[in-house]
């Protein structure tokens, strides 16, 4: 049976082991998922974590010419604001019910926001996400779509989030490609495929996916980006591609599994171009697959000359760098560390499953002591973690930097900053020359008292890390 014939997609941890809380050396971790089945992790303490709504939210804010409807309390419109901060065009709205929808059903309510939304707006889409409350009370958004996907004829595209069938946030990148796939695609694949190649593209910076297409547009290739960006016409087209390139082998793995197995579309798997080494390695895979390795050979030759020269005599020498950031970026950034010539302390994830493997394999034999702390904003854990190891540098998003600043370690935001390709390295380098050689705000924060007792940092990092017991 396909599986878009489901509401939403199987969880992350049935279908690969994913865990969200998990602490230890890499050897143990590359150990356990060697095995057939993976122990499940739970947090009997948690400081504050992101929920699947919010990675929802993320692919939708870049479908262009889309309306979204939040269908919750009003509480709920905060993850809206994730369209705001990344400059979004798109609209959105939240249906806000009150005690008495929540128990009587909001179906009047729904209709009427979409209908409102349709006249103001004529969208191209409308997206109904839901969200806990709904999932709980059971709300028939089903009927609400068929129903005006007739009257109006639009596509109306329900995304199941529910806040509680997965302990990973990352879920809902799975739970919209989803129902992109299963309502915008066709229930078929089509018989002929036209000459596009999918450049598999979820929450990526434009930076990022601008490089990609300048590096691809070297091969000849033409690209359909979905789903950043995109229009329902494009993941119409996705499914008559010639293959797909993800731009990370994460968060876009389940739209190009679900490419490959019901509409035939070739998954290329490839690395994340992060790095020299990193950008060269997924060149070549895709060369190897359009039979253009020469080319790829010449270019990545070319353009590794090229970067050696912008970076002069940079080394990370004799540095010890901690990395906080999402699985993929982690690893990728790790490899582009080392290669710099520093030396990786430790490592925060957001999870770890069985994506993952190659890396951990590979960790286990360079470096079989490294510190692998999974979690998604538990910045008391990090922060523990870093007292103890005390690096010369911080690389991570932006949402633990003020409490590791306050330690006095030098930060470097890669939230906004684009990292994909040869370009990716030297901004990465200026970055990092910039916070090595002007430390103080680390050391102006480092006088602040930190928030937390110690007490807590008397206590071992994975003292609220449990194995879960079934």
């Amino acid at each position: 049976m396909s599986p878009l014939r489901a509401k939403a997609p199987r969880s992350r941890e049935k279908r690969l082991d994913t865990l969200g809380a998990w602490f230890g050396p890499v050897s143990v971790a590359s150990q356990e998922f060697a095995g057939d089945e993976i122990a499940q992790r739970i947090r009997t303490f948690a400081q504050s974590s992101n929920d699947d709504l919010l990675y929802a939210l993320r692919i939708l804010s870049g479908i262009r010419n889309s309306v979204t409807v939040i269908h919750g309390p009003r509480g709920c419109a905060a993850a809206g604001l994730y369209h705001t901060a990344t400059g979004s065009n798109t609209r959105w709205i939240v249906t806000d019910l009150d005690e008495r929808d929540t128990i009587m059903g909001a179906d009047g309510k729904l209709r009427k926001s979409i209908l409102a939304l349709y006249h103001r707006y004529q969208p191209s889409v409308v997206f109904i996400v839901g969200n806990p409350v709904i999932a709980i009370n059971n709300d028939d958004i089903q009927s609400v779509v068929e129903e005006l996907h007739q009257e109006l004829e639009l596509p109306i595209v329900p995304v199941y989030v529910t806040g509680f069938s997965s302990q990973n946030a990352v879920s809902g990148y799975d739970t919209v490609l989803h129902s992109l796939l299963k309502y915008l695609s066709g229930k078929s694949a089509p018989t002929k495929k036209n000459e596009t190649f999918n450049l598999l593209s979820v929450a990526e910076h434009p930076n990022d996916r601008k490089e990609a297409l300048n590096l691809l547009a070297l091969f000849g290739l033409e690209l359909n980006i979905v789903p950043d960006d995109s229009t329902i016409e494009l993941f119409r087209s996705a499914v008559a591609a010639k293959a797909s390139i993800p731009l990370c082998p994460d968060a876009p793995e389940y739209l190009g599994l679900i490419l490959q197995e019901k509409y035939g579309v070739p998954l290329i798997k490839v690395s994340r171009p992060v790095g020299i080494e990193g950008t060269g390695r997924w060149l070549k895979s895709i060369a190897a697959f359009l039979g253009k390795e020469s080319v790829a050979e010449e270019l990545h030759t070319r353009k590794a000359a090229e970067t050696a020269r912008k970076l002069g005599d940079f080394s990370l020498q004799g540095i010890k760098v901690y990395i906080s950031l999402s699985s993929s970026n982690a690893f990728s950034v790790l490899d582009l560390v080392e290669e710099l010539g520093g030396e990786v302390t430790g490592l925060t994830i957001t999870h770890l499953d069985r994506l993952h493997v190659r890396h951990l394999d590979e960790l286990t034999t360079r470096n079989p002591s490294l510190q692998i702390h999974v979690s998604d904003g538990q910045a008391f854990e990090e922060v523990s973690i870093l007292r103890k190891l005390s690096p010369d540098l911080y690389l991570g998003d932006s949402t633990h930097l003020g409490q590791v600043a306050r330690l006095g370690i030098p930060v470097v935001s890669l939230e906004s900053l684009a990292l994909v390709g040869y370009s990716g390295v030297v901004r990465l380098v200026r970055r990092i020359k910039t916070a090595l050689a002007n430390g103080s705000y680390e050391l102006a924060l480092a006088k602040a008292a930190s928030p937390y007792h110690e007490a807590w940092f008397r206590r071992s990092h994975n003292w609220h890390i449990k194995q879960e017991v079934k």
